[in-house]
């Protein structure tokens, strides 16, 4: 069975996400990423997949993409992605998620 990490992203990052554009996940340090993270020895936990919603809600769109590891922020990043989303704002104690390929996409808005 594969380990699944579940996040939730706001509209934007999504948006840049779900295409491919972005195949990093930035998360600034809190007790409760820490615990998605890393088990209760320190020790980084084993993902396979990362599963990323938007919304609430049953239907709500989703995408799925390989956890390929995680790595501390480095606060010189800056970055700017194709729908106006900057990610710069990062500190040595959060986190880069880096992601594989997407896998699945589910209930997406067609327009």
């Amino acid at each position: 069975m594969e380990k699944i990490l579940h996040l939730s992203l706001k509209k934007l990052p999504f948006d840049v996400m779900v295409t491919g554009e972005k195949n990093q996940e930035f998360r600034k340090y809190s007790k409760w990423i820490y615990s998605r993270l890393f088990d209760k020895n320190g020790n980084i936990k084993n993902y396979d997949l990362v599963k990323f919603t938007n919304g609430y809600g049953k239907d709500k769109p989703y995408f799925i993409c390989n956890f390929n590891g995680i790595k501390q922020a480095n606060k010189n990043i800056h970055k700017e992605y194709s729908n106006g989303l900057v990610i710069n704002d990062l500190t040595e104690i959060d986190y880069v998620i880096n992601l594989g390929n997407i896998v699945e996409k589910g209930n997406l808005i067609k327009l």
